[in-house]
């Protein structure tokens, strides 16, 4: 018997009432075959208790319990009226009428020579219903319905569950000094007018201690010592890719282990990869690897791993490839072709509240972006994310830099507004536009991970600024005048001028052309170029050739 069952059962018998030792996560029910007041079908009666009940608590959480034949307004050993109901029975009942299908313990236990049954309801997997739909969630010693927000919230929070909210069997001396230490140090840092003085208030203000005086996992994590084989992180230091690395283990508290890793990176990164003459006059520095792209990717990966894996954070740093893999696939709803746009859906909700309150992390979305933002401005391709249901792994490359683009986002204030220059959408859209002639509505969606509706407002947005232009009928965009003539003054090379949909509205006057043909011709992906043929048959300008093949790249278009 659990010893919260136990001891609810010895202070009724000692002459408390039922009813005055239940709590969230502990209720006593008479059988109704035992009630003062039988009516109707008991076993009918007593199935329907211990199914709501159930449900209840399901929905609520951590483990509790149901003990069957207490009558909770009596006090003392009278308050134990026993029962004869069957433990399986039970078990089944609950199971066959519960969606999805709820699994509970049912045992016979005797107290004081009373036969009862002790029903254990696990932590919920999932949000539990009778067939009908009907759900309750447990609150104190209360059952209340669930509205359809509420339904929502505990699914993703079931299919998301924040490890770093349960319970720590360590206590305050458990923890390091120097970490504690640091910690106050970061949180007084970022609240000079709110500060702490001790480790007793920094894990307080951090929500890191119950009301109860317990720590929960994410002071472990802060704070505490590495469990004993495990290994936190570690950093691989290659000197070329594929060449055996050198390996150093990371493996302090967490609020150490985020420094600690940066200056790894840092000390093995070139600082002066390449320096880029600027039309400014000023000279530009480039790094094998931003400074502010690695500070983000390793915060990210401490963050937002699994703490439930013992997998290690694996920092593998060639001076050609830096890749961060961290345990655990991308958190529930994250979806990996929209990285840059899906809000923050921290996987340890209370571990990241607490790094942002020491200034490691904003908790909005914004790490992507800054990424992206680092390694687009200093010339390089946007990282690369590699994801599955068991890792997620960040990979830069410190390939060739791309001088004339840097050079020329030096003057990128000259043609739209400075404070727009380090707009991720803008350094995606202009990259892309030194390989493209111009870009649709589908390819831009892709590109700036946003959906049709939202890339439409975007796109007119970046109209608005002076970057983009529209031709034709306002489904092609491509660089304004101003800004293709700025880049090519730096040496950019860009893509042919051409307008995909003129050239091929005059080109089907003089016969057939193929998607080949238009790549060829305009300089335009091949992606494009299918999207403003669709367009075009769409809207009856052109249409395909009957004599030709019905699909792939050698459909002939011709004009109607």
């Amino acid at each position: 018997m659990h010893n919260t069952v136990r001891s609810a059962l010895k202070a009724i018998a000692a002459g408390a009432t039922a009813d005055s030792q239940e709590h969230q996560h502990l209720d006593f029910k008479e059988d109704p075959a035992r009630s003062q007041k039988p009516g109707g079908n008991p076993e009918a009666r007593r199935t329907e208790m211990l199914l709501d009940a159930a449900i209840c608590f399901a929905n609520a959480d951590g483990e509790s319990f149901i003990v069957l034949g207490v009558r909770d307004d009596q006090a003392g050993p009278q308050a134990f009226t026993g029962t004869q109901a069957m433990p399986d029975k039970i078990m089944r009942e609950i199971f066959n009428k519960t969606t999805p299908n709820l699994t509970v313990e049912a045992t016979e236990e005797e107290f004081q020579g009373t036969r009862l049954i002790v029903v254990r309801v696990p932590q919920g997997l999932s949000v539990y219903s009778r067939r009908n739909g009907a759900a309750t969630r447990r609150n104190r010693k209360s059952c209340i319905p669930l509205s359809e927000d509420e339904r929502r919230t505990l699914q993703f929070q079931r299919l998301n569950p924040d490890h770093s909210k349960l319970p720590s069997p360590l206590t305050l001396p458990n923890l390091s000094p120097l970490a504690l230490s640091t910690g106050i140090q970061l949180f007084n840092t970022r609240h000079p007018d709110d500060s702490v003085q001790t480790p007793e208030a920094l894990l307080r203000r951090l929500g890191l201690v119950t009301s109860d005086g317990i720590l929960l996992k994410a002071a472990e994590i802060l704070f505490g010592p590495p469990q004993p084989g495990r290994i936190m992180a570690q950093h691989l230091w290659r000197t070329a890719p594929g060449q055996e690395p050198e390996r150093n283990d990371v493996n302090s508290p967490l609020v150490l282990a985020i420094q600690e890793m940066r200056e790894r990176v840092h000390t093995h990164s070139n600082t002066e990869m390449e320096r880029v003459e600027l039309p400014t006059g000023q000279e530009r520095q480039i790094q094998d690897f931003p400074a502010s792209a690695v500070d983000e990717v390793v915060l990210n990966a401490f963050a937002h791993r699994d703490w439930e894996l013992s997998q290690p954070i694996i920092v593998d740093q060639s001076p050609h490839i830096l890749s961060v893999q961290s345990p655990g696939g991308l958190p529930v709803g994250v979806d990996p072709q929209r990285l840059l746009t899906t809000p923050s859906t921290p996987r340890n909700p209370t571990l990241m509240q607490a790094l942002h309150h020491l200034g490691l992390v904003e908790q909005t979305s914004r790490g992507f972006d800054r990424m992206w933002t680092s390694m687009l401005s200093s010339g390089r391709p946007a990282p690369e994310v590699d994801a599955n249901e068991f890792r997620v792994r960040v990979s830069f490359t410190a390939s060739v830099v791309d001088t004339s683009f840097v050079r020329a986002l030096s003057l990128l204030h000259t043609v739209i507004d400075e404070q727009l220059t380090a707009n991720v959408n803008v350094l995606l859209v202009l990259k892309e536009l030194t390989r493209t002639s111009v870009l649709t509505e589908g390819t831009a969606s892709e590109l700036l991970q946003l959906s049709r509706q939202e890339c439409r407002e975007t796109l007119a947005w970046l109209k608005g600024i002076g970057l983009l232009v529209t031709s034709h009928s306002s489904n092609l965009w491509s660089l304004a005048p101003r800004v293709l003539a700025m880049l090519r003054t730096q040496g950019v090379e860009t893509p042919a001028e051409g307008d995909v949909q003129g050239w091929i509205i005059d080109a089907v006057k003089g016969g057939a052309v193929t998607n080949r043909q238009v790549v060829a011709a305009t300089g335009a992906q091949s992606t494009v170029v299918t999207e403003v043929l669709r367009h075009l048959a769409n809207t009856g300008a052109i249409r395909k050739d009957p004599n030709g093949p019905e699909r792939g790249s050698r459909v002939r278009w011709i004009a109607v």
